[in-house]
C-alpha cells in the first residue's frame, strides 16, 4: 500500500503500537499518532520510547466509539477491530475514520476475511462463533461485506490487497476527494 510514502499514519486501537513502530522503521520520514484507551497509552509509550521513535508519535487518549478522532492523517490504520463490531458500528467508525483523514487518504484495515461461503476460512468461522459469543454485535465479515461498508461512508477504490488463512488480510480503501 505505499508505506514508504506515507507522512501521518492514524493507528486508531493501536494497542502497544507494534505497527506504528513498524510503519515509521519502513518510513523514516513519517510521523504517527497512535489512538487508544487511555490504560493502554503508557504501554505503548514505553514500547515507544524503546524504539527510539517518541519524537515521532504523538499519543492520543482516547475512546473510537465515542471521541473524535485526530485529523489530518493520509494513511489510517483499523487493525483487528472489525470483527468486535455490528456492521453498523463498523459503518458509523468507517464514517469517523473518513472524517479524520485528509483528501485522498487511505484506510486499512486488517482483520480475518471470509470468503463468500462464510466457511473459509476454517479459522474465521470458528472466530466467527467467538465473537457471537463475546460481543453484542460483532462477527466476520465477507470483503463484499465490508467493501458494501466503506463505500456508504464515502470510500472509493475499495480493494482486497491480502487475503490471509487468519488475522491478517488487508483491505485499502481510499477516501474521496472533497475539493472534486
Amino acid at each position: 500500500f505505499g508505506a514508504q510514502q506515507v507522512k501521518h499514519l492514524l493507528d486508531i486501537g493501536g494497542a502497544s503500537g507494534s505497527y506504528t513502530i513498524a510503519l515509521l522503521k519502513a518510513a523514516p520520514a513519517a510521523r504517527a499518532t497512535l489512538f487508544d484507551l487511555p490504560e493502554v497509552i503508557p504501554l505503548a509509550r514505553q514500547r515507544i520510547v524503546e524504539a527510539g521513535l517518541s519524537d515521532r508519535v504523538r499519543l492520543v487518549e482516547g475512546d473510537f466509539y465515542r471521541d473524535e478522532l485526530p485529523a489530518g492523517a493520509d494513511l489510517a490504520l483499523l487493525s483487528a477491530i472489525v470483527h468486535q463490531n455490528s456492521r453498523v458500528q463498523n459503518r458509523e467508525l468507517f464514517i469517523k475514520i473518513n472524517e479524520a483523514l485528509a483528501d485522498c487518504g487511505q484506510l486499512i484495515i486488517r482483520d480475518v476475511i471470509m470468503d463468500e461461503s462464510r466457511i473459509r476460512p476454517p479459522a474465521g468461522a470458528l472466530f466467527a462463533i467467538n465473537m457471537l459469543v463475546a460481543t453484542e454485535g460483532g462477527g466476520t465479515y465477507t470483503f463484499g461485506e465490508l467493501k458494501e461498508d466503506l463505500s456508504t461512508a464515502g470510500y472509493t477504490d475499495v480493494q482486497l490487497i491480502r487475503q490471509d488463512d487468519w488475522m491478517n488480510s488487508l483491505i485499502r480503501a481510499v477516501k474521496k476527494d472533497s475539493k472534486a
